[in-house]
């Protein structure tokens, strides 16, 4: 208490993805539910965002929501590459965030403000965290990262089909193990994550913090009932040009939605979501419709028959398969996109075999 009335507390939030509602991926929203908590807490809170040039220039309600506070980095590819090349010895995914001048501001922020929290969200931010360590006394500054991904889980998955990925899982487990170990508090979205770090890097329980993710506001004013249902209709939803995505539509066309209109040529795909690659634009005909970015999303969530999740990279939870089972979809998908699921309403169905979606699909249509 100061003069009869009570401090606000400070935070610094380091952000490697821009906290914002305007770009079409769950991540960015995610980042920018945990800054408006603390804000909402009457908590004086400096920003400083390193992230994709393309997240910092849709983040018009960052901006007019924590401008007189926000630091931004933008990056293109270029800086990314020039990063991981410059600082070699850190893995790829956390030395991409790596910047001199970044480093400099926080040290900056430091040395001028007392912070009762340091935040990193996602892991890849807290790159940071050694360089200012030498300046928190812990007993005064709590620090916290938000996990979005275990990436040696994510690099261990890709390593199956790439040998860069296969060297790189070596280091980034020692990086991440030490990272760890050191901060305060982590966050993440399932009991399945927390359970990934106390296994994989032996974090005692009492330092994770479950949080789960919530899904789009729009999700709850969909309203499914059987007269705007299209019979024998598929959704996929989520971010169309991440890698992980762009490979499982491929692949589902490819190995189980073809076979499908064989059977039956009243099977329709709905594929929706930002960026869709030449690739899949080319799907695009009378059984795939390709709808690129859709502002909102809900007649697709209310017309589709079954929601599809044939996800075989990524880590963390999905929150695609979240929303469309909140939505009221039964959901098909591989283990890699149930992961961290809990299906309360007994709607969700898992196999990563192709042959068994194939009946599966046929069986949940009749």
């Amino acid at each position: 208490m100061v003069n009869g009335s009570f401090s606000m507390s400070r935070i610094l939030f380091i952000s490697a993805q821009a906290p914002t509602n305007q770009y079409p991926q769950a991540g960015q929203r995610i980042a920018f539910t945990h800054l408006s908590e603390y804000a909402v807490a009457n908590e004086v809170v400096d920003i400083v965002v390193i992230a994709n040039k393309v997240e910092v220039d849709a983040a018009k309600d960052l901006v007019a929501k924590f401008g007189s506070n926000l630091y931004t980095y933008p990056l293109h590819q270029f800086d990314k590459i020039a990063s991981c090349l410059t600082h070699y010895q850190v893995p790829v995914k956390f030395a991409s965030r790596l910047i001199n001048t970044v480093e400099r501001k926080i040290q900056k922020l430091l040395a001028t403000n007392i912070y009762d929290t340091i935040h990193f969200e996602c892991s890849h931010a807290a790159i940071y965290f050694e360089a200012i360590e030498k300046y928190i006394n812990p007993t005064q500054t709590k620090t916290v990262i938000s996990l979005r991904d275990v990436w040696t889980q994510v690099f261990l998955r890709q390593s199956v089909s790439n040998f860069f990925y296969g060297i790189e899982v070596a280091r980034t487990f020692h990086y991440e193990r030490q990272l760890y170990s050191r901060v305060g508090e982590l966050w993440v979205s399932s009991t399945k994550d927390r359970d990934l770090l106390t296994s994989l890097f032996s974090i005692p329980s009492e330092r994770i913090t479950i949080k789960p993710h919530q899904a789009s506001c729009f999700v709850y004013r969909v309203q499914r009932c059987l007269e705007k249902i299209e019979k024998k209709s598929l959704l996929f939803w989520g971010a169309i040009g991440r890698p992980e995505n762009e490979q499982a539509i491929l692949t589902f066309v490819e190995q189980c939605f073809k076979k499908l209109v064989q059977h039956d040529r009243d099977f329709k795909l709905y594929i929706v979501g930002s960026s869709p690659s030449q690739k899949v634009l080319a799907l695009a005909c009378k059984q795939i419709i390709v709808t690129g970015f859709v502002e909102d999303p809900t007649e697709f969530f209310e017309k589709a028959e079954i929601g599809i999740v044939p996800l075989f990279k990524g880590g963390g939870i999905k929150l695609k398969t979240l929303e469309m089972l909140e939505a009221g979809l039964p959901v098909i998908a591989t283990a890699v996109g149930a992961e961290g699921i809990v299906d309360r309403r007994k709607k969700l169905v898992v196999s990563d075999n192709f042959e068994e979606w194939f009946d599966l699909i046929r069986i949940m249509i009749r």
